[in-house]
C-alpha cells in the first residue's frame, strides 16, 4: 500500500548495472530499503511511498500465482473479458485520478499521459475482450496427403501458467497494463514488478485489477528495486515479459537462459525516419518533431535520426527548428506544457553527454542543446543537431532524450544504408508524397515496424503486432502475434481410422519399402500418378504386431 512519510528521503543505489565508459548509470532503490519515496521530476514534488517487497515474498508470490493460474485458466474467455470490461470501467470513474498520476510521478503533461498510457490500454482491453475467443479458438492444421490414411491434426492453445511483468518507467502505466490484459485473457496470473522511478503507478495498477474482483493472486505487484525482478526467474514464472534497457535485457536474459525460460524482451531503439523531396514538408516536419519529442523523448520508438533528400534539406530543418523552438518545456499545471521532464536523472546526463560530445564533433546546434535551469524539475530543451556524421554517439547509441539530428542524403540507396545502419531494429519511418514509394522503401529497411508519413502510433493499436529484432528485442507483444506468446501452442494429432493398424507398425517388410520408395518419388513430382499407386498397393495393413 502506498503511504505518506512527513520526511521523505529518496535512497538509490547505482551498482545494479555497470557503469559504461562516460555514460550514467540509472539509479535505483537501495536493496534493503523498506520503501519506495516517489517525488516528481518535473517539481521534485513528493507524492509518497510504497512498501518494497521482500525478495522471498516475491518469489512467494510466484508459487501462489501458480496455484491461482490453474483454476483461472479452466475459467472461458467470455469469464475473462469481463474482467478487462470492469478495469475499463474503474478507468473511466478514475481517469482524472489515474492520469494526474502518471502526469506527476513520469514528469509528462497530462494530454500525453491519456493519449500514450490511457489510451492504448482502454483500446486493448476493449479488443481483446471482443476478439480473443477468435484469436485463440482451435486451429485445424491441413495435412493434405496423409489426410487420406486417416490422420487429423489441430492446434490448441494452452497458457503458460504465470507471466511474470517487468515494466520500465518512461510509459509506466500503458505498457505494463496492455500486456496484463492479453496475458489474463489468455487465461494466465501475472506477477507484475513496476519500475521503481514510478511506484506509484504500480499501485494505481494495482487497485485497477482489484476493482475488479479477480480471484486471489491472479494479479500481483511487487515493489522494490531493479534487482527485485530476478526472483520472477529464481523461482521462477513460466514466461517472462521485461520491457527496458538493453543492458538490462542481456542481464535477465543471460539469467533466464540457465532456468530455459522463455522470455520476451522490448528493448531499445535508435528510430531512423526517411523524407523523400515529394513530401509535404508541413506535415513532415510537425510528424517527426512530435515522433521525437513526445514524452520528452522516452520513447524506445521514438525518432532518433533523420534523413533528408538534399534538395529539401534546408528548408526542412529551418521548419522543424522554427517549430522545436516554439514547444513549451515545463511541468504541466494547466495544459500549458508540450514537452515534460526527464523522468531519470542518470537519463539527463546521458542526454548532455551525447549532445556536448557530438558538438565537440563538429555537430552545430539549430536550437537547444541544453538542460533548462529549473528550481525543481529535470528538463532538456528540445534539440536539434545538424552537421552530424555516423559514429558519432548521437547517432550510434540511443539519446532517449528530447534531440533530433539531422542529416542529408542523395540517393534513396544512400538513405536505406545509413538508415539500417544501427544495432538497432525496432521501428522506422518514411515520409513522401506516394504511398507507393514509401511502400518500396520499407520492404528495405530492417525494423519490426515501419509507418509512412507518421510515427510511434501504431503502439495503441491492439491488432498490429509490436517489437524489434537486433539489439531491440526479441519476440513480439500486441496483435495476434502478441497475444499468441501468451499460450504454448499445442498439437493435437487423431486419427479417423482407429482400428486400422499403421502400414509402418512392426514388423517391417519389402512391400512397406517399395511403398515408401513410391511415395518418396511423388513427393518430388516424379510420375506422381504412378508412383501413388504404386504405393498404395504396396501398402500392408495386415500382419501387424
Amino acid at each position: 500500500m502506498a503511504t505518506l512519510l512527513s520526511n521523505p528521503k529518496i535512497t538509490h543505489d547505482f551498482s545494479y548495472i555497470p557503469k559504461k565508459d562516460g555514460q550514467a548509470p540509472k539509479p535505483d532503490v537501495k536493496a534493503d530499503a523498506l520503501t519506495i519515496t516517489s517525488t516528481s521530476p518535473a517539481t521534485g514534488e513528493y507524492l509518497g511511498t510504497v512498501s518494497v517487497t521482500a525478495r522471498e515474498e516475491a518469489r512467494a508470490a510466484v508459487r501462489r500465482a501458480r496455484i491461482a493460474a490453474k483454476k483461472w485458466a479452466e475459467t472461458s474467455i467470455e469469464v475473462r473479458a469481463q474482467y478487462l470490461k470492469r478495469a475499463n470501467q474503474y478507468i473511466y470513474d478514475h481517469f482524472e485520478r489515474i492520469v494526474e498520476t502518471i502526469s506527476k510521478e513520469n514528469g509528462k503533461p497530462r494530454t500525453e499521459a491519456e493519449i500514450t498510457d490511457l489510451l492504448p490500454v482502454i483500446y486493448h482491453n476493449i479488443y481483446y475482450a471482443r476478439h480473443a475467443e477468435k484469436l485463440l479458438r482451435d486451429r485445424k492444421i491441413p495435412l493434405r496427403l496423409w489426410s487420406f490414411i486417416g490422420k487429423a491434426s489441430y492446434q490448441r492453445y494452452v497458457p503458460w501458467g504465470v507471466l511474470g511483468v517487468i515494466s520500465p518507467w518512461n510509459y509506466p502505466f500503458g505498457i505494463p497494463m496492455t500486456q496484463i490484459a492479453m496475458a489474463l485473457i489468455a487465461g494466465n496470473a501475472v506477477v507484475l514488478k513496476p519500475s521503481s522511478s514510478t511506484p506509484l503507478t504500480g499501485e494505481i495498477i494495482r487497485q485497477i485489477w482489484e476493482s475488479t474482483g479477480l480471484p486471489k493472486d491472479v494479479l500481483t505487484v511487487i515493489q522494490g528495486p531493479g534487482r527485485l525482478g530476478e526472483a520472477l526467474i529464481e523461482e521462477p514464472a513460466d514466461r517472462l515479459i521485461f520491457t527496458g534497457s538493453v543492458a538490462i535485457g542481456r542481464h535477465l536474459a543471460k539469467l533466464a537462459a540457465e532456468k530455459l525460460l522463455p522470455i520476451t524482451l522490448e528493448l531499445g531503439g535508435k528510430d531512423p525516419a526517411i523524407v523523400l523531396a515529394d513530401a509535404d514538408l508541413e506535415a513532415a516536419t510537425s510528424g517527426i518533431l512530435w515522433g521525437a519529442m513526445a514524452n520528452a523523448g522516452q520513447t524506445c520508438a521514438g525518432i532518433e535520426r533523420v534523413y533528408v533528400e538534399r534538395p529539401i534539406y534546408d528548408e526542412f530543418v529551418r521548419r522543424i527548428t522554427d517549430k522545436a523552438k516554439s514547444l513549451r518545456v515545463g511541468a504541466d499545471r494547466d495544459f500549458d506544457s508540450d514537452l515534460g521532464a526527464i523522468t531519470n536523472r542518470g537519463q539527463l546526463e546521458t542526454i548532455d553527454r551525447q549532445v556536448r560530445e557530438a558538438v565537440a564533433q563538429g555537430a552545430k546546434i539549430e536550437t537547444g542543446g541544453r538542460i533548462v535551469e529549473d528550481c525543481c524539475g529535470d528538463f532538456y530543451a528540445p534539440t536539434i543537431l545538424t552537421n552530424v556524421r555516423h559514429g558519432m554517439a548521437i547517432i550510434c547509441e540511443e539519446n532517449f532524450g528530447p534531440v533530433l539530428p539531422i542529416m542529408p542524403f542523395d540517393t534513396i540507396d544512400e538513405a536505406v544504408r545509413l538508415a539500417n545502419d544501427t544495432r538497432f531494429a525496432l521501428s522506422a519511418s518514411v515520409w513522401t508524397g506516394s504511398n507507393r514509394r514509401g511502400r518500396e522503401i520499407a520492404r528495405q529497411l530492417v525494423a519490426g515496424t515501419v509507418t509512412i508519413n507518421d510515427s510511434l502510433y501504431t503502439y495503441a493499436l491492439a491488432e498490429t503486432p509490436w517489437g524489434g529484432y537486433r539489439e531491440s528485442g526479441i519476440g513480439k507483444t500486441h496483435g495476434e502475434e502478441g497475444l499468441l506468446e501468451m499460450v504454448r501452442p499445442v498439437h493435437i494429432a487423431y486419427d479417423r481410422f482407429p482400428r486400422i493398424k499403421k502400414p509402418w507398425w512392426y514388423p517391417y517388410d519389402e512391400n512397406f519399402s517399395v511403398a515408401f520408395g513410391a511415395a518418396v518419388k511423388a513427393l518430388a513430382g516424379k510420375d506422381v500418378v504412378r508412383s501413388l499407386w504404386k504405393a498404395a498397393a504396396n501398402l500392408n495393413f495386415r500382419g501387424k504386431l
